[in-house]
Formats: structure tokens, C-alpha cells, sequence
């Protein structure tokens, strides 16, 4: 507090030195990082100490390091646990030892490059020490990873071991489209590796509850198939310049076939596991997650284009042998995603399938990126249309049938022939006219009332244009249109109001009916002016004739009121 005389306050404490170092060293003890540091040092360390070129000892004994190294990792999570139920230093231990795992997957591309037997030793073998140090640990430490998870996890790393042993036979031509297929082909596997977790996804949270430690759904087991997909991205990078053995001498960091789509396959197949486990859950956040995903896809499909040769080669064998290009058919597998989403009764999954279809409206088999976009195509317009509309009656949507009818009009405008007789503007302009009293007839609501509105002042104004003979309208119509043009329009405009009930259709049919006589009537009289001189006299005549009748006519009412007040007064 200060003090009100010197309006000094107290000296503040000094600042205890240690406390900051003891809250680091807290968090250290807490977080423990040094298991990782120590993982990382010795696996860097035994890289750099032999060699993987095909020599038998040096191989072996980098084996042999790596293996004793993961066994050390595993026997200390057992220790951990069993004696000291420290679960959170054994989780980052035992996350480890499948790092190890996977690192051994990676560490032998060479050897089996120069020493085939040696190199498929190593992945076999590699294989089989993985899956007795899975079992021993989960046995050891007595954690349940049900039959669901466990069958998945094992068939993970198995294509991590077993799918380089299939690209060797190809290495000898690594210009050939079978190999460069063969590599771009490991990440759609593992996406199908990874769809066999469904089942475990539709049993929900319950499958993993009696576990064995304190670790809930999601966190357990999905931190492990969450690293063991971030491995998927990671190694079917390094499978394109591992295994395809091309001239790197130049720009070597990207003469490479490998780019972001690669990837798209297998993340459309995790977006999948993502959506069935909203599904399971009903959770709305994690559903929407699941239809916002493809959008982030349909990007990393236009990045990672780049000029050189190498990969521009595998692009055009890989759109020459798919119909299209990456951006293309990520937009088809999106739509078959919403669409997938949309069976299964997901909320907003058929907005995701009209987007899909709008997509494809500028976007063909040879589109890359947004600098290639096509002439807009009519077939997507009309599939959304026909959704829309299948949307609006079964929910009885306006809205929806007013996109069902936007779509159809420009679907048509966009095939329509450039050499019908009529504007194609005004023809446009027409079907939207029937769209829009369509809609105001079949449907009830607010909109469907001012889509009347909109129907009865747009009826006049194109009738009205028609009487004015705007010729902007028209390209060389057929004479007989434009005669019964009119009329057909007043008989619409009488025949709707009556339907619909609305007066505001019988105001335009008297205003354009009105109109259209005016003009009728004066056009005649300017043609019978041509062959009657006198015409404009006779005329005049007429009109004061007219005008003295009806002078006459009021006289004469005037009159008969003062006669029917005489006689009133006379009878009094």
C-alpha cells in the first residue's frame, strides 16, 4: 500500500533466483523429454557409424544396434510399469519403440538396393522382431489393445517391412511406368490398411475401456495409429527417392515424382474414419470436421507442380492413365465422399455434394490448378438441379427449388446453339420467367409469394417490351411470334391469377392489354393516314363531336334535376 504522505510504496520483494530454475526443472520431470533426446542421439548415431551399401557386417551390426537399442526401450517401459505405474514416461517409451520400429522399416532401402538377400533378411526380419516385441510388451505390461486395433496395427507395419521387397524386382527400370505406379501406389495401400479399423470405430469408446491403464478413448490407442500415419506421409515421400534410382545431380532435392497428392488417397481414407467416428459418437464438431477435410484436399491437389523433367513425365503417365488430372479426381472422390456421407444421413452432406458438382463445372481432366480452368459445363448444373429439386420436395423448400431452377436455366443457356432465331439472352430470360411462376404455384410460402410479385411485374415489362418492338431483344423472329406474343401473355398473366388467386396478375393483364391496344390503335391510324388525306379532320371531327355530346349529355342531366325539383316543390 502506498504511503499518502511520500506517495512512495514498499520496496518490493527481491526475486528469489531460484524459482525459475526450479519450475524448469519441474517441467522437465514432468514431461521428461530426455527419453526422445536419447532415441534420436543413438539411432543418428548408429546411421553415421555403418554403413547400409550392401556390406554384410556393417548391416548386421546396424541391425543388431537398432534391435538391442528398441529392447532397451521396451524393458524399460515393463520396469516403469510393472514396479512403478509410471504410465506417463511409459507412454512416450512405448511410442518410442515403435518409432524404432518404423525406423528400422526406412534404414535398409540401400541395402536391399546393392544386396538383395541381405536387404530382405533385414525386412523380414525387421517384421518379425517387431511383431514379438509388440506381443511381449503388451503381454509384459498386460495392456489390452483388442483384436480390432491389434489386426490393424500389425498389418500397418507389415506394409512398412514387406512393400519395399515388392518394389525390388523394378528397380531395374526406373523410367518405367510399372515402378513409378508401384511407389505412388504405397499410400493408397496403407489407406486400405487403414479402413480396417472401421470395425474397431463402430464398437465405440467401450472396446477400450477394461484396458489395462489409466489411458480413455480417443487418446488411447489413437495417438499410436495417429503417429503410425504420420509415418504413412513421411515414407511414401522417401519411397520415391529411395527406390527410384534417377539422376539427382541437378536440382536434386526436387527431381523427385513425388508431390502433395500422392497423399490425397490415403488422407480421403482417414477423413473416412474420421466421419465414422462421428457417426458413432453423434458428435457434430467432429462431423463437421469430416466434410471440411476434402476442401483442404482439393488444394494440395494444385500444389507441389513444379518443371522438372522427371516429374513432369510421371504427371502426364499418371493423367494419361486416369482420365484426368490430380485436382480432377480429387473433385470426383470428393463428391463420392459427400455422397458416402450423404447415405449415411450426415447433416450438410448433400450441400457438400452440390459444392462437389459446382466444382466440376470449371473443372475437367486437364485442369491443375486455377490457371486452367475450363468453359463451364452444363452436366454438373443439371445434376444439381435435379438434387435440388429432389431436396425441395421432399422438404417442401423453396430455396432449394430455386436453385434447382437456376441450375436447369443455366445449364440450357450454356448448351444452347448460337443460331436460334431468337436472342439467346431473351430466351434465358424467358425459361427464367416460367421458373419463377413455377415456383410461386407450387409452393406456399414467403418467397413463393414475392417470386409472384416478381412474376406479375416481369410479365408486363416483357410484354411491354414486345409491344415497343425493342429490337434488342430479337435476332430476325418469325413474324407470327411477335403478333401472338401479347395476347398469349394476357391469357397467361388472367389464367395464373386465377390459379394462384393473386389480383396483382389481372392489374398486369389490363395494363399490358391496355397498352397493347394503345399502341395497336395508333400504329393503325398512322397506316390509314397513307391512304386517307383527310383522316386527321375527320378525326378531330369526331373527337369534338364526341366532347359537344357529352357537354350536351350534362345539360341534359342538369335539366332533368331541375325539373324533378319543380315538380317537388309544386306538390308541397
Amino acid at each position: 500500500m502506498k504511503d499518502p504522505l511520500t506517495n512512495v510504496g514498499p520496496a518490493s520483494a527481491p526475486r528469489d533466483p531460484q524459482r525459475g530454475t526450479r519450475g524448469l526443472v519441474f517441467r522437465l520431470y514432468t514431461s521428461n523429454p530426455f527419453y526422445v533426446i536419447s532415441a534420436d542421439l543413438v539411432f543418428v548415431g548408429l546411421r553415421m557409424s555403418f554403413n547400409t551399401e550392401g556390406q554384410t557386417f556393417e548391416t548386421w551390426a546396424l541391425m543388431l544396434g537398432l534391435a538391442g537399442y528398441t529392447l532397451l526401450l521396451a524393458a524399460t517401459a515393463c520396469w516403469l510399469i510393472r514396479r512403478g505405474k509410471v504410465w506417463d514416461d511409459a507412454r512416450s517409451l512405448l511410442l518410442l519403440v515403435v518409432m524404432m520400429f518404423l525406423a528400422m522399416s526406412v534404414t535398409f532401402d540401400n541395402t536391399l538396393n546393392a544386396n538383395r538377400g541381405l536387404g530382405t533378411a533385414c525386412f523380414i526380419g525387421g517384421f518379425l522382431f517387431a511383431v514379438a516385441v509388440s506381443e511381449g510388451l503388451l503381454r509384459g505390461i498386460q495392456l489390452a489393445l483388442p483384436l480390432w486395433f491389434r489386426g490393424p496395427y500389425y498389418l500397418i507395419l507389415a506394409l512398412f517391412f514387406l512393400y519395399p521387397l515388392g518394389l525390388r524386382p523394378l528397380l531395374s527400370q526406373p523410367d518405367g511406368p510399372v515402378l513409378q505406379w508401384a511407389l505412388i501406389g504405397f499410400p493408397t495401400l496403407s489407406g486400405l490398411c487403414f479402413l480396417t479399423l472401421v470395425p474397431a470405430i463402430r464398437r465405440g469408446p467401450e472396446y477400450v475401456v477394461d484396458n489395462g491403464s489409466p489411458w480413455r478413448w480417443p487418446l488411447y490407442p489413437w495417438v499410436l495409429f495417429g503417429l503410425l500415419a504420420m509415418a504413412v506421409c513421411a515414407r511414401a515421400s522417401y519411397l520415391c527417392v529411395s527406390f527410384h534410382f534417377v539422376d539427382r545431380t541437378i536440382h536434386e532435392a526436387t527431381n523427385s515424382i513425388f508431390a502433395p497428392y500422392f497423399l490425397i488417397p490415403f488422407l480421403f481414407a482417414l477423413n473416412l474414419l474420421v466421419l465414422e467416428a462421428g457417426i458413432v459418437a453423434r458428435n457434430r464438431v467432429v462431423l463437421r470436421t469430416a466434410l471440411l477435410v476434402p476442401l483442404g484436399l482439393l488444394g494440395l491437389a494444385v500444389l507441389g507442380h513444379r518443371p522438372d523433367p522427371v516429374y513432369q513425365r510421371f504427371l502426364e503417365i499418371f493423367m494419361n492413365g486416369l482420365g484426368g488430372s490430380p485436382l480432377f479426381l480429387t473433385t470426383i472422390a470428393a463428391l463420392a465422399f459427400y455422397g458416402f456421407a450423404a447415405v449415411r444421413a450426415v447433416p450438410m452432406a448433400y450441400s457438400g455434394v452440390a459444392a462437389s458438382l459446382a466444382a466440376l463445372v470449371v473443372i475437367g481432366p486437364t485442369t491443375l490448378d486455377l490457371h486452367g480452368l475450363k468453359t463451364p459445363a452444363a452436366w454438373p448444373l443439371l445434376a444439381i438441379a435435379l438434387l435440388e429439386a429432389g431436396m425441395a420436395y421432399r422438404r417442401r423448400d423453396s430455396w432449394r427449388g430455386l436453385s434447382a431452377a437456376a441450375c436447369t436455366v443455366t445449364a440450357i443457356a450454356l448448351v444452347l446453339p448460337d443460331g436460334v432465331p431468337i436472342a439467346r439472352a431473351y430466351l434465358v430470360f424467358q425459361l427464367a420467367l416460367v421458373a419463377i411462376l413455377a415456383l410461386g404455384a407450387i409452393f406456399s410460402d414467403a418467397l413463393a409469394r414475392r417470386l409472384q410479385q416478381v412474376g406479375a411485374g416481369v410479365l408486363f415489362l416483357s410484354g411491354l417490351a414486345v409491344i415497343l418492338g425493342d429490337s434488342r431483344l430479337f435476332a430476325n423472329p418469325p413474324q407470327w411470334l411477335l403478333d401472338v406474343y401479347v395476347p398469349l401473355v394476357v391469357a397467361i398473366a388472367i389464367g395464373y391469377g386465377f390459379t394462384v388467386g393473386n389480383r396483382l396478375f389481372f392489374v398486369a393483364a389490363a395494363a399490358l392489354l391496355v397498352s397493347w391496344l394503345t399502341v395497336v390503335g395508333w400504329r393503325s391510324y398512322l397506316l390509314l393516314r397513307q391512304f386517307i388525306a383527310g383522316l386527321d379532320f375527320i378525326v378531330w371531327g369526331l373527337v369534338f363531336f364526341v366532347l359537344a355530346a357529352l357537354i350536351s349529355l350534362k345539360k341534359a342531366g342538369a335539366a332533368s334535376k331541375r325539373d324533378v325539383g319543380t315538380r317537388t316543390q309544386h306538390e308541397l
